[in-house]
């Protein structure tokens, strides 16, 4: 299968390094904005360098694409790759799909239209663990659940820029909104606060800094979020369901249980990241757009609620 990777950052290389080690896959080309970048990338990872969607479309066979580039960059590359062909070409696209909801509902309804083959990459979803888990859920359902974001602020300049990045909740927290959606139903916000705490290190940043949400799903269940950018490392990056008699805590990396007799741990398994690069793969193999991983149609429900914790913490009391 011939394939493409749309950007030349981090997320871009842990892709192209999966994609590489695959048998039967070869990375023809890199887009970047800068053909210095993508040829770097092509060096490294094989295939040539592009600096547009057209210039690889028109140069190469591509059979599906990676689009990792930032928040405020969606849109446009989606439509170019959706009309290259009767059902386009199918995209596995990086979260989050946007800074807002309008530009991604746009380019659901081009999805749809297309009945084209898209996964977005919400790769908690993939965790080897996750069965088990959604198990453990049925049997002891959660009455609370609680995610946590708090790590560091991303040095990239327009991660830090509200208009680029649509802010922390929207770019970095939505893994983990999206995983309680996944494994609890959809959910609304009660309510929502965030603060900026300016920092001299970071002087154009205008993201908030703090933000606080307390959601409640469907079921009744009880929901908070928490995130924050001003430590200096990723201390806590994971999800807590409190049930009858044993608290459960996920992260990317382990699954702790805690009950009466002690706390047990095991690890989540294989990079989920891989994983689900392998899913898609085998989604476009089988022309399957349901047997993606995350579809756009669940992205966009991510995105809207990420978008609704976010709005109502700048407009308090609003609907969402």
């Amino acid at each position: 299968m011939n394939v493409a990777i749309v950007g030349t950052g981090y997320i871009a290389g842990r892709h192209a390094a999966a994609l590489a080690a695959m048998d039967n896959i070869t990375i023809v080309g890199h887009v970047d904005i800068s053909r210095d970048g993508a040829e770097q990338a092509a060096r490294k990872w094989g295939g040539r360098g592009y600096t547009s969607a057209d210039e690889l479309l028109a140069a190469e066979q591509v059979e599906a694409v990676w689009i990792c580039v930032p928040p405020f960059a969606h849109g446009p590359l989606e439509e170019s790759f959706l009309n290259h062909s009767e059902h386009g070409v199918p995209m596995y696209i990086e979260k989050p799909v946007g800074v807002d909801v309008a530009g991604p509902a746009a380019i659901a309804t081009s999805i749809a239209d297309k009945q084209a083959i898209v996964n977005v990459g919400y790769y908690w979803r993939c965790l080897e663990i996750m069965p088990k888990l959604q198990k453990m859920l049925a049997e002891t359902p959660p009455s609370m659940v609680r995610l946590a974001y708090h790590g560091p602020t991303a040095p990239a300049a327009w991660w830090q820029v509200q208009a680029k990045s649509g802010g922390q909740v929207v770019e970095q927290a939505t893994h983990l909104v999206d995983t309680a959606r996944f494994l609890l139903g959809e959910a609304h916000v009660v309510q929502s606060m965030a603060t900026h705490h300016d920092r001299p290190a970071y002087p154009d940043m205008d993201i908030a800094t703090t933000t606080a949400a307390l959601l409640q799903f469907d079921s009744g269940l009880i929901g908070s979020l928490t995130a924050t950018c001003v430590l200096d490392s990723f201390v806590d990056t994971s999800i807590e369901f409190f049930a009858d008699g044993r608290k459960i805590t996920l992260s990317l990396k382990e699954m702790h249980v805690d009950t009466a007799d002690g706390r047990t741990t095991e690890s989540t398994g294989e990079d989920p990241l891989i994983l689900a690069d392998r899913a898609f793969i085998a989604a476009v193999r089988d022309h399957d757009p349901a047997a993606v991983p995350c579809s756009y149609e669940a992205a966009l429900a991510t995105q809207t609620l990420c978008c609704n914790i976010q709005d109502a913490a700048i407009n308090p009391g609003k609907e969402s």
